[in-house]
């Protein structure tokens, strides 16, 4: 498993492509939309998001500068 501090500014465009491990997202702080395979959803601070490997993902609509922490692992769980 690994990890890493995720920043994207108010306004910025998030230009990731899929991963090929599962993701998990913690929300730091911040605000705006994660769009997951197709289906959107406000986050905001406190919030955990799950983003499975190979899926189409990015945040957007960012209104306050977005923190995120990012944990990768595996895809299917323990290996």
């Amino acid at each position: 498993m690994s990890c890493a501090l995720y920043r994207l500014p108010a306004g910025a465009r998030d230009m990731q492509a899929p991963h090929l491990e599962d993701e998990l997202y913690m929300v730091l702080e911040g605000r705006a939309r994660l769009r997951v395979d197709g289906q959107e959803q406000e986050v905001g601070p406190g919030m955990v998001l799950f983003v499975g490997a190979t899926t189409e993902h990015s945040f957007f609509d960012i209104t306050e500068d977005l923190t995120l922490m990012a944990m990768f692992g595996p895809s299917g769980g323990m290996r």
